[in-house]
């Protein structure tokens, strides 16, 4: 995203702050102020009352806790990345537990920081967010690549990913969707689309998956998480 004004020149990026935590806000606002291309534009204390601060104020990047009182912050990054044009989204958290890391990710987190990172990190990791680059604490870096490494079935989910990533997006709608057990009538109606144009999309798909049958084709794609809601 380029942070750029009317006139052509760069703007701050507009920030959002939520966590529960008064004093946590009031740091943040404090730390974010002393850079000349951060503002913060909007602060809540709970996850639902996200999405109408979002309307309300075009944030660039919402820096989010994960476990407030009424809605936490996995949730909320699912509701906040439904919308249309939706912002970033850096979890900020005391929990540097890797499985909170993986579940903010696959719930559309563009990055994750430790609440014991410096002014520096925490910069810089919203105007990586901003840019596309994404954040990861080096601890939780650590922990995820371990992980990933100690993890069997690793190998095979990257390599459906990649299978994946050789599809039309229209492909990947319809493999998914037999991930998730759909009949071509019922991807038809999902899709707006008619059935010919279903099982058409499926004949190329299985092609570049090099796959024989809607079987074969949804274990991929159940290993590449693309199922999943």
């Amino acid at each position: 995203m380029d942070h750029v004004n009317a006139g052509g020149s760069e703007r701050a990026i507009r920030v959002m702050l939520v966590d529960d935590d008064p004093m946590v806000r009031m740091g943040l606002r404090h730390m974010l102020g002393a850079a000349s291309d951060l503002e913060v534009v909007a602060e809540v204390s709970d996850g639902d009352e996200v999405v109408a601060a979002v309307q309300a104020h075009r944030s660039d990047v919402i820096v989010l806790d994960v476990r407030m009182a009424r809605l936490g912050g996995i949730e909320t990054i699912a509701a906040v990345k439904a919308r249309p044009e939706a912002p970033k989204v850096l979890m900020f958290t005391v929990f540097d537990h890797d499985d909170v890391a993986q579940r903010a990710i696959r719930a559309g987190a563009d990055g994750f920081l430790l609440k014991t990172a410096s002014p520096e990190e925490i910069c810089g990791g919203i105007r990586n967010v901003a840019g596309g680059l994404g954040a990861v604490s080096p601890k939780t870096a650590a922990q995820l690549f371990t992980r990933v490494r100690d993890d069997p079935a690793a190998a095979q989910r990257a390599e459906a990913a990649q299978l994946m990533a050789t599809l039309t997006a229209r492909e990947r709608d319809v493999v998914a969707g037999l991930a998730r057990g759909l009949s071509n009538a019922d991807l038809a109606r999902d899709l707006y689309v008619s059935e010919t144009t279903v099982k058409t999309h499926l004949q190329s798909a299985f092609i570049k998956l090099g796959v024989d049958n809607r079987v074969q084709a949804g274990v991929i794609a159940d290993r590449a998480y693309l199922s999943k809601p």
